[in-house]
């Protein structure tokens, strides 16, 4: 019989593998069925249009398609020359999305870019359930709590808010990870100064998703480490200590050896630094003091009723959205009740550490039913520091507040499947749960923006109607194209993305940035064209003179290596005034193409062959 035994049990532990990929295998296609449900009905035709609302989508589209350009050519991509022709544009401040990039390479290149966006979009969602499950799965023990645990941070109302707009903080999955890893050195697990490497990889990786969950991941450490010293405050402090600053030495040695390369593109030219972001902004970005109790405009059940509520609530749009939602809510605190003995370390750690970010969330100065109280937020010293003035929104911090929730939640589950108490009820409590779960998160229909007009969904001229967007004619995708209204949004990413649609064909000489140096147009300032069109948009207060400006558009036109003039539709003064001033100015009668205006322009005969982003 012992024998019998054992050789079970050898057979036990050798299956043990095959399950656990079998588990992990069904967890991902769950969370992965769930990534296409929450972004219907455009997940059903990922070519039909740009998942989200219009607006930084298409940046993050064009980063996914100038990343695989960049890697196809042999080219940095974190400089380019296709935006703000013909100066060097250093992009490793802005939300480049290398991570994601990597990730949608092989569908950027074989699909293009709408494809590869709405993919990757989903995909970034359900690999952020995933690892979040991987947590829960080292936290409870359990599988189902595991998998409903992801499933509550993978797609909480901030990360699918995010998805309205921002890829780069949507590809929240090595969050998750990186708390792994530190939980691993925290607990004692492997006491080597190897456990850091992994550490380190997670923190690269969170830093190649964006630099503000970097940081943020920094602070969580922080204050997990200082959550342990405390417990640890009259017996085994120096154990501790001894025990894990050597791995947490080597994850960030191995970080700054990873991340050297890309920190030296940021910091080695100092004219290429841009400003932080001003208070007022990082105010207006911070999140509502009972804003956990505010649903979005596209809650399924409550998001009529928001739109009534105060318009200062909504100032962030989609950064402001950290809603919680009653269900969950109840399924921390009972996790943090229940499990605060038998799960010790993480029902305290999570409560703590939930609690911590979300005055962390609430930036500089309390706000209250959008209402501004004079009273600083607990944030207030950390916004002081140099480094967290580039967290351009507090309200990120949020991340940690869902992550710690779904946490805890998980343990909640835990404890109504093994509980003696429940052990009746537990065949339909936890299906009803998931339900309840899905029916407060669920935002459907998912908005979609048009790739015809990214800044109207569809645009039509004034005497007839078009349902295809600006299209420069193909003897014309050479050199660069000038393009008007110039920094004013939509019109800057209708450019970007025109680009995009034309495979990088030709150079625009404007383009959007999320950071961006203040300098970025001095050099532009001494071609009278340039500034003259920037006065017409009203971003400088100079005087026009077209005789003049005519006068120097032969050499503007060699100089900036002009093969076109595009004026987009846009509020019929400003597009008038645009169109009469390029006419004006070039001699060039104007062609109507879908939805633009374009000024044929002779190329220089000396200008040059090669592609402009090179």
């Amino acid at each position: 019989v012992v024998e019998q035994s054992a050789a079970e049990l050898r057979l036990d532990d050798r299956d043990a593998p095959v399950h656990s990929l079998r588990n992990h295998a069904v967890a991902f296609a769950v969370c992965l069925g769930l990534g296409f449900a929450f972004t219907l009905p455009g997940s059903l035709s990922l070519n039909s249009g740009l998942l989200g609302n219009p607006g930084d989508n298409f940046q993050h589209a064009w980063f996914l398609w100038h990343f695989a350009r960049a890697v196809l050519h042999g080219q940095n991509p974190f400089y380019t020359h296709l935006m703000f022709y013909p100066t060097r544009v250093n992009l490793s401040w802005s939300t480049t999305d290398p991570l994601a990039g990597i990730l949608a390479f092989p569908l950027s290149v074989f699909a293009g870019p709408v494809a590869a966006y709405n993919f990757s979009l989903i995909l970034q969602l359900a690999l952020a359930a995933f690892c979040a499950r991987l947590l829960c799965l080292r936290i409870s023990r359990n599988e189902i709590a595991a998998l409903i645990g992801g499933m509550l941070f993978g797609f909480s109302p901030y990360l699918v808010a995010q998805a309205l707009q921002h890829l780069s903080l949507v590809t929240a999955f090595p969050i998750p990870l990186f708390v792994l890893a530190l939980d691993r050195i925290v607990s004692g697990e492997s006491r080597s100064w190897r456990a850091g490497i992994p550490l380190g990889i997670a923190l690269l990786l969170v830093a190649f998703a964006h630099y503000d969950y970097a940081a943020i991941c920094v602070v969580f450490a922080v204050l997990l480490l200082a959550i342990e010293i405390w417990q640890r405050f009259q017996s085994g402090i120096q154990l501790f200590v001894a025990r894990v600053w050597k791995p947490i030495a080597a994850g960030a040695a191995t970080f700054l050896i990873g991340f050297a390369p890309l920190l030296w593109m940021m910091l080695g030219t100092p004219s290429e630094m841009p400003l932080p972001r001003k208070p007022g902004h990082i105010e207006v970005m911070s999140a509502d003091v009972l804003g956990f109790a505010i649903p979005s405009w596209n809650h399924v059940f409550f998001g009529k009723f928001a739109r009534g509520w105060n318009p200062d609530l909504f100032l962030a749009g989609v950064e402001g959205t950290v809603y919680i939602g009653a269900i969950v809510l109840a399924l921390a605190v009972l996790g943090f009740w229940k499990r605060r003995k038998t799960n010790q370390a993480w029902a305290i750690r999570a409560t703590i550490l939930a609690f911590a970010f979300w005055l962390l969330s609430l930036g500089p100065r309390l706000h209250v039913l959008g209402h501004e109280l004079s009273v600083p937020g607990p944030a207030a010293i950390l916004f002081d520091l140099p480094f967290a003035k580039f967290i351009s929104a507090p309200a990120r911090f949020d991340v940690v507040v869902a992550l710690c929730l779904a946490i805890l939640s998980s343990l909640a589950v835990k404890y109504l499947i093994e509980s003696p108490e429940f052990r009746t009820l537990r065949y339909w409590l936890v299906p009803l749960i998931v339900a309840l779960v899905i029916a407060d998160y669920l935002t459907i229909p998912f908005p979609r923006s048009s790739t015809v007009d990214p800044g109207k969904g569809y645009s039509a001229s004034r005497t007839n109607p078009v349902i295809y967007g600006c299209a420069v004619p193909r003897q014309l995708q050479s050199g660069a194209i000038l393009t008007f209204p110039m920094l004013s949004a939509p019109y800057c990413l209708r450019s970007m993305w025109m680009q995009t649609s034309d495979r990088g064909k030709f150079a625009i000489v404007d383009g959007y940035l999320s950071y961006s140096p203040p300098d970025v147009w001095k050099p532009f300032w001494n071609v009278r064209i340039l500034r003259s069109l920037m006065s017409l948009e009203g971003i400088y207060r100079t005087p026009i003179d077209t005789t003049a400006d005519a006068a120097s558009a032969a050499t503007t036109i060699r100089e900036l290596n002009l093969s076109a003039a595009v004026v987009f539709d846009s509020p019929e003064p400003e597009q008038d005034a645009g169109v009469s001033y390029m006419e004006k100015v070039f001699g060039v009668k104007p062609e109507r193409a879908g939805t633009c205006t374009i000024f044929r322009l002779k190329p220089p005969s000396d200008a040059p062959s090669e592609d402009p982003a090179k």
